[in-house]
């Protein structure tokens, strides 16, 4: 039997590389029940089957605990390089002690040599199997992702980073009545993977294309990856565990490449409505998947503060957060209570003169003599309702002034750096506002910006030549600022253009294959792919190097048509000639698909020699 090391698929014997992604199989060993391995461990059953290994549930003979043992490939085993590799995570892993982190508590070699690692044994499922029936709860994602959340910090603090945070490597404790605890699974291996030979990995990476970061994607070097790579995956398990699909979709490799280092994702909301209730949970998302890391969370603890801040803004929500008791309260959030720095909520304090709405009817009153008031007392509370009806006048109206003061002031308008015009190449667009707090919206058709169009997170890199960008800005306490609109123009442009001129009719072959890609961009941006493949074919055969870019990839990907990917490297080589590097490097990753290396090197080259994708060439050195 042998296991892709990717996929983690089962192949016979027979067969050598996965035919999903081409990664050499590896071959797996088998442990009959009853084994004894090194005097101390007891094989009971195997629980699973992987890329890197076979994990057995083993008894620990003297204790009589039970333990998950992960034996490590006999592939594997005999590299030097990795078995170094394999010993200095392993050892630091059985440092990492923490509630949310699955324990390595011994590192040893079976009888024949092979390394094998024992770990606590998690009677509970995995993410992936909780993820099979769709999207979780909204409580019992933020739950997980923040028991996981710590311990990536405990990791992190030690200068252990996973790089392979997804839904098959969080197990699920509990259960039975018991609290919830997400564990994290496998420090000490995810590092390890990439010592494995470049034969076994994807286009030079070794990386689960569904979650891994952009920095992981561009073949960052791995002393120089930090924390933030691992809060991106979570991010990516934490839109799963909300809309119950990954925030990307791809049948290929360069698929998934392109859209984690290019496309912006959806917020959550978009694919379940009833998420925008929940405030700050759209911009926690996509602030975990930004593209650059300065953007995402400075750290674990960071992210932790910012999962607490999410708040759900349905009112009878907040009814029954007050008012309910702590048995029908969330159950999965209190799962997180386990942590030792986080002690139980008090119970909420109601006033008194509340607490009378939920008390049992009344019977009969007591019987109580009349009080009737004397003149001079009914003078002195007349008084005091006077003076206190005054006081209650006098702060109305400093509160109506102070209110009205604030009604009056605007936020600010948008700034756009660089200022609307003609440039020869094209320019992330940063929009900025000096209001404190403010929440930009943008559009990029001309439409005026409302409140409910897109909100602006991070600098706009795929502007299409032409666009009329727009946007406008709110913040508490103010009323909506005036709007800002722009044209931009990239490449070759006149003057009118750079006045916001509309070409003339008739225009040479390249201004109609611009208006062509302009349109095709944003059928494509709506997700419109067979319209966005005519433009595109017409905006390519016009010139217009990026489209043909874009059209590749439709073809490549089977998206508004067939899937063709003869007619992918015929458009993609069209691309490249015309001097789009990214073309280049994708007709690259088709030859390396195809066994090519001679011609994926040269396009590497071609690419790499303009600062594309270079990691991709020397993922072939």
């Amino acid at each position: 039997m042998k296991t892709c090391p990717l996929c983690e698929t089962a192949y016979p014997s027979n067969h050598t590389n996965c035919p999903t992604d081409g990664a050499l199989l590896i071959e797996s060993r088998q442990l009959e029940p009853g084994t004894v391995i090194r005097g101390k461990y007891r094989i009971e059953r195997q629980l699973g089957r992987g890329g890197m290994g076979t994990v057995y549930l083993a008894e620990h003979i003297l204790l009589g605990r039970q333990r998950a043992l992960k034996f490590i490939s006999s592939e594997l085993s005999q590299d030097a390089t990795f078995l170094r590799r394999f010993r200095r995570e392993a050892q630091a892993a059985t440092q990492l002690q923490h509630p949310n982190v699955v324990q390595v508590v011994d590192l040893d070699q079976s009888e024949d040599g092979s390394p094998y690692m024992a770990m606590e044994y998690v009677e509970g499922p995995d993410l992936r199997h909780a993820l099979a029936a769709g999207a979780l709860p909204v409580e019992r994602a933020l739950a997980i992702a923040r028991g996981i959340a710590q311990g990536l910090g405990e990791a992190h603090a030690k200068g252990i980073i996973h790089r392979d945070v997804k839904p098959e490597n969080i197990l699920l404790a509990g259960g039975n009545g018991a609290p919830e605890i997400p564990k994290l699974l496998d420090f000490g291996i995810a590092a390890m993977k990439e010592s494995t030979t470049a034969a076994s990995r994807t286009h030079g990476l070794m990386l689960t294309p569904q979650y891994a970061s952009p920095e992981q994607w561009k073949g960052m070097a791995s002393e120089l990856l930090d924390g933030r790579a691992d809060l991106y995956a979570l991010g990516g398990v934490l839109n799963e565990m909300l809309t119950g699909q990954t925030c990307f979709h791809s049948h290929s490799t360069e698929g998934w490449m392109y859209q984690h280092l290019q496309e912006q994702p959806q917020p959550p909301s978009q694919l379940r409505p009833e998420l925008a209730n929940w405030l700050g949970l759209d911009d926690l998302v996509l602030r975990l998947l930004a593209k650059d890391r300065e953007q995402r969370p400075r750290d674990a603890a960071d992210l932790v503060r910012m999962l607490d801040a999410v708040q759900n803004a349905d009112p009878l929500a907040r009814r029954r957060n007050v008012f309910e008791t702590p048995a029908t309260l969330m159950p999965e959030r209190r799962a997180t209570t386990f942590m030792p720095e986080r002690r139980p909520t008090p119970p909420p304090f109601i006033p008194e003169h509340r607490a009378t709405t939920f008390m049992p009817e009344p019977g009969p009153a007591p019987l109580v003599p009349e009080y009737s008031p004397t003149p001079s007392s009914r003078s002195r509370r007349t008084i005091w309702f006077a003076a206190a009806a005054a006081l209650i006048v006098a702060a109305l109206g400093i509160w109506l002034a102070v209110r009205s003061s604030n009604a009056k002031s605007a936020t600010a308008q948008p700034v756009f750096t660089p200022a609307a015009g003609a440039y020869t190449e094209a320019q992330p667009v940063v929009i900025s506002d000096t209001t404190p707090n403010a929440v930009i919206h943008y559009t990029v058709d001309g439409s005026t910006p409302t409140e409910a169009s897109p909100t602006y997170f991070l600098p706009i890199t795929s502007l299409p030549s032409g666009a009329v960008l727009s946007a406008m800005a709110t913040a508490e306490g103010h009323t909506p600022s005036a709007d800002i609109t722009g044209v931009y123009h990239w490449g070759s442009t006149t003057q009118s253009a750079a006045n916001g001129a509309a070409p003339a009719a008739g225009g040479s072959a390249y201004d109609q294959g611009k208006s062509a890609y302009d349109q095709g961009k944003s059928a494509y941006d709506k997700k419109q792919y067979g319209q966005a493949r005519t433009l595109f074919a017409q905006a390519c055969n016009g010139g217009e190097k990026n489209a043909c870019n874009y059209l590749g990839s439709l073809y490549a990907e089977g998206q508004g048509g067939a899937l063709d990917q003869g007619k992918a490297r015929e458009v993609y080589q069209k691309g490249c000639e015309l001097g789009n590097l990214r073309s280049c490097a994708s007709l690259g990753t088709l030859y390396q698909d195809d066994g090519n290396s001679g011609e994926a090197r040269k396009y590497f080259q071609k690419a790499c020699s303009g600062g594309v994708a270079c990691d991709l060439l020397h993922g072939m050195q």
